[in-house]
């Protein structure tokens, strides 16, 4: 069987819910006619708008992007590569909407870095991606954004090659920064093995204090478990653990000797045959939000698990912050 080419990764912008409706209905449309199969990945409450429309559609997959895609770094392993690997030997087509008005602040930069690694990771996949944007309620720098990070730009003044599109190694370099430095109340662990346990269950402990459910509890275990093990068999020295809690969530991270990781480490699953290298993926699943810096021959995997909101009273201008750009204070970095 040929495999039909590779990749084509569309941006989409829109002005309200009818153009909304149409790019995907259309873009169905257009899928199912080839015969082939179509995910359409959006989050949960355009979910419940489309849903209807499409119903039952014959080789038509809905996804709840807020859920699976809630850590952007997710998104190509879990979403993406996972439907053109059920459909091996066809064309996938998969629209989606990964950054959406509402989306915590602090992952914008994480959305922006997915776009540009959906080009270097799945260039040669034969896989149709047609992201969509909000015009209206997204920043103007997103928007931007989108233009650096898609070949091919759709809009009200049609269809044609993007010329602000970046290649996705010079989009990945902008993107770089440096990690924060965790706060003077960080409580702080050397990572052993022999003191391993002692570690997963002071970061447990302090978790579960935090409020943090015991299933979540449970996945911080996995991940602090992955973290350090990963620093233990690749450090060429000592590594550090810390842990905090930030405005709604629990941060923690593993800082140990080494240089700059592979950008696609933890999107690409290790072949089955590999006897390690899949424990960032998993991170990646687990965590709301991942991020790794380099600095000085030192190497930090940085994790965040959120908590369960707070009642606390809204302010009266709640109601409008998040109708235009991103919901502020979630997750800071």
């Amino acid at each position: 069987m040929t495999v039909p080419d590779g990749l084509r990764h569309d941006a989409l912008f829109y002005d309200d819910d009818r153009g909304y409706l149409d790019a995907i209905t259309g873009f169905v449309a257009q899928g199912r006619a080839a015969g082939e199969p179509v995910l359409v990945a959006v989050p949960a409450d355009r979910l419940a708008r489309v849903g209807p429309t499409l119903g039952a559609a014959d080789g038509v997959t809905l996804a709840d992007m807020s859920a699976l895609g809630r850590n952007p770094a997710a998104i190509i392993p879990a979403v993406l590569r996972d439907f053109v690997h059920r459909h091996s030997g066809r064309r996938s087509w998969i629209v989606g909407e990964s950054l959406w008005p509402g989306r915590p602040a602090a992952t914008y930069r994480h959305c922006v870095e997915h776009e540009a690694m959906i080009n270097l990771a799945l260039g040669s996949y034969p896989l149709t991606v047609l992201c969509l944007f909000d015009r209206d309620r997204l920043p103007a720098e997103a928007l931007a954004d989108a233009r650096r990070t898609h070949p091919v730009v759709r809009g009200g003044a049609g269809t044609g090659p993007s010329v602000d599109y970046q290649p996705p190694e010079q989009v990945l370099a902008g993107c770089a920064a440096p990690l924060s430095p965790p706060p003077g109340h960080a409580a702080t662990m050397p990572v052993t093995a022999a003191g391993l346990g002692a570690l997963r269950a002071a970061v447990a402990a302090d978790a579960h204090a935090a409020g943090l459910p015991a299933d979540r509890t449970d996945d911080l275990r996995i991940v602090v478990t992955e973290l350090a093990t990963n620093a233990i068999s690749h450090a060429g020295g000592p590594a550090t653990a810390r842990w905090w809690l930030t405005a709604g969530a629990l941060a923690c991270e593993v800082s140990a000797a080494g240089g700059p990781a592979d950008p696609l480490a933890g999107r690409i699953p290790e072949a089955a045959t590999a006897e390690r290298g899949r424990g960032l993926l998993l991170v990646h699943q687990l965590c709301d939000l991942v991020d790794v810096g380099s600095a000085g021959g030192t190497t930090t995997v940085r994790v965040h698990l959120a908590l369960p909101p707070v009642s606390i009273p809204a302010p009266r201008s709640a109601a409008g912050a998040t109708e235009r750009g991103f919901a502020p204070g979630a997750f800071p970095l």
